[in-house]
């Protein structure tokens, strides 16, 4: 790929409008450019709920309702999605960056007429290691990858004093493929324990009154952060918390469905810490118990 004239970019739009845990492993990147472009007006497009872990490396944050900013220099998608192709043509930038998958040919054609700049990886590696792969093909420099989810003192106290030691638990869609009464028998096996979960998660099934268990939501995305960074270890389907955790340091157990495993477990594992990986089969729940006490 031939390489951009990052010197001359003044005006910069990034964007990442995937997943939670796409922009979590893409923190490396957003430092790099923060770091390497000191000349530049970044601008930053993710999802809506995400902007608050975005601000810390852009000037500004957009999510995908609000209009591009004008006379871009160069924008730069950091996910290999039609949907970010087209984000990349509409913003009329100098320079419109991005990425494709080799096996997908249509992606690829698509790339020619959207982009100055299109960078193939030759193998999957983890998505943070694509992302950084990607920027120095670009000739961005070098970049640091240990994916990052700053908070405040007071806040990563606030998280410390809200779990009090216990084992943190989030709960996504994915433990009920498993079985709700098994996923209850798991916590009831690990209390003491804190269980997060999101509004959409609060839909899916009424949280029992059980000894020990304490179910925790209508928490902010900096608030749950917090809390996951809080105690000595999470517990977690293969979902967004699990790299939320990794970047603030904490030990990881991530259970997956066996049709999730080979991908996430290669592309999307947790990135510096310490982990353990369960497959969600008959006999889960012990497994999963005992690789969490292996960090407790």
């Amino acid at each position: 790929m031939k390489q951009v004239p990052w010197a001359s970019v003044r005006r910069l739009l990034i964007t990442r409008t995937d997943h939670l845990g796409d922009l979590v492993v893409s923190t490396p990147g957003l430092k790099a450019l923060r770091r390497h472009l000191p000349q530049a007006e970044i601008w930053c497009l993710v999802a809506e709920p995400f902007r608050s872990l975005a601000q810390n490396w852009a000037d500004h944050v957009l999510s995908p309702a609000d209009p591009l900013p004008s006379r871009l220099d160069a924008a730069l998608g950091l996910s290999p999605r039609t949907a970010t192709y087209k984000v990349l043509r509409r913003s009329r930038a100098r320079y419109r960056i991005g990425t494709c998958y080799a096996s997908r040919p249509l992606a690829r054609l698509n790339c020619l007429f959207s982009l100055t700049h299109c960078w193939i990886p030759q193998s999957l590696n983890h998505e943070a290691e694509m992302v950084a792969h990607f920027l120095q093909a670009t000739g961005l420099g070098g970049v640091d990858i240990r994916p990052e989810f700053p908070l405040s003192p007071a806040l990563e106290q606030w998280g410390k004093d809200k779990v009090r030691g216990r084992v943190v638990v989030h709960f996504a869609p994915r433990w009920l493929e498993a079985g709700r009464d098994s996923f209850l028998e798991m916590l009831q096996k690990l209390a003491p324990v804190v269980v997060t979960y999101g509004a959409a998660e609060a839909k899916l099934m009424s949280f029992p009154d059980l000894e020990g268990v304490e179910w925790l939501g209508d928490l902010s995305l900096p608030q749950w952060a917090a809390v996951l960074g809080g105690g000595p270890a999470l517990l977690s389907t293969d979902t967004g918390a699990v790299h939320v955790a990794a970047a603030r340091g904490v030990p990881v157990v991530v259970a997956h469905l066996a049709r999730h495993y080979k991908l996430c477990s290669q592309q999307w594992y947790p990135w510096g810490v310490d982990s353990r990986a369960v497959i969600l089969k008959p006999g889960w729940v012990e497994e999963a118990l005992a690789a969490v006490r292996c960090f407790t």
